[in-house]
């Protein structure tokens, strides 16, 4: 995965290709990348330059990387340029939270830098994530790969979760955050069906209402979209039985916010995706009465964003 990125590295210690690096997004990533395993004190400038463009991009792990890159040489001539990165967007401003201002000490941003690189980056390839190189897969169109890679790791997570069923262990054992990931992944890949079966695993392991209140409309939804509509049905009436618990149990302001019109959209979209199909007479009809319940709870301002019905999708094959 890194052949390119190390070529490109070369290229740009040469002093060669640096616009045609720098403007392409995938051979900047992965110039970054080989970078990060290959560290050199003469790479600033380049880095440097690297760091101005992945800006554009928004809120990316390789613009913190680019960040930390420049900031581990603890030079306090490089917080202006930082700082003015981190400015870029909201996202930015969020993602690079902690860093120096102008005015600070070289050794503050690099204090800083080494902190970050500690916790998110490293100099060993090993160490990182199977998603760091599906997503750098997928930035070079290498989009079947990526999926590949990410049903093994799918396929691998389903199988565990049923020896611990078959043999009455807890499935607490389960990375809930690398099946969110994953149903995360897929989906953007576009393989909703795997991006369901992702989803379906880490539901039951999501114990607090307030989290398993999205998690449930994101599971009607992705069934909604592969023709699963009765399950959807199911789901959405699972959904409202935890919205109709305690208040301290059930997320906070939901009536008023955009959990709520989301909850209610995705009723209307159900609603009109079982009429369609024709045999959900009676499904339809608990749908439709309760997104019409559940708007009625909705805050003004909340009420007012709901959006209408779209056409019904086809079922993901």
């Amino acid at each position: 995965m890194l052949e390119g990125g190390r070529t490109d590295l070369a290229l740009l210690r040469e002093g060669s290709s640096w616009e045609e690096v720098a403007r392409d997004r995938a051979r900047r990533a992965l110039a970054l990348r080989a970078a990060q395993y290959d560290r050199r004190d003469t790479d600033l400038a380049l880095l440097r330059h690297l760091l101005k463009h992945e800006a554009e991009a928004s809120m990316t792990d390789e613009l913190r990387l680019a960040a930390v890159l420049v900031g581990l040489h603890g030079l306090a001539e490089d917080l202006p340029l930082l700082y003015e990165v981190r400015e870029t967007t909201y996202d930015t401003w969020c993602g690079l939270g902690g860093m120096p201002e102008p005015g600070e000490s070289g050794d503050r941003l690099r204090e800083w830098a080494e902190g970050l690189d500690y916790s998110c980056f490293g100099t060993d390839p090993s160490d990182e994530t199977l998603f760091t190189w599906t997503g750098l897969a997928r930035e070079q169109g290498m989009v079947e790969l990526a999926r590949v890679a990410l049903i093994r790791l799918l396929d691998d997570i389903d199988f565990r979760a049923y020896q611990n069923e078959r043999q009455g262990k807890s499935p607490d054992s389960l990375d809930t955050a690398q099946l969110r990931s994953l149903a995360y992944e897929l989906e953007d890949l576009g393989d909703t069906f795997q991006a369901l079966r992702a989803h379906r695993l880490y539901v039951p392991l999501e114990s607090s209402v307030q989290n398993r209140v999205p998690a449930l409309l994101k599971l009607a939804r992705l069934e909604r979209q592969t023709g699963r509509l009765a399950a959807a049905i199911s789901t959405l009436a699972q959904l409202r039985d935890a919205l109709a618990r305690p208040a301290e149990d059930t997320p906070p302001y939901w009536r008023g916010t955009n959990l709520g019109a989301f909850i209610v959209e995705e009723h209307h979209e159900l609603a009109a995706a079982a009429a369609a199909d024709g045999s959900l007479t009676e499904g339809v009809r608990e749908v439709t009465e309760a997104a019409t319940a559940l708007l009625a709870e909705l805050s003004e301002a909340a009420r007012a964003s709901v959006r209408p019905v779209s056409t019904p999708e086809s079922p993901a094959s």
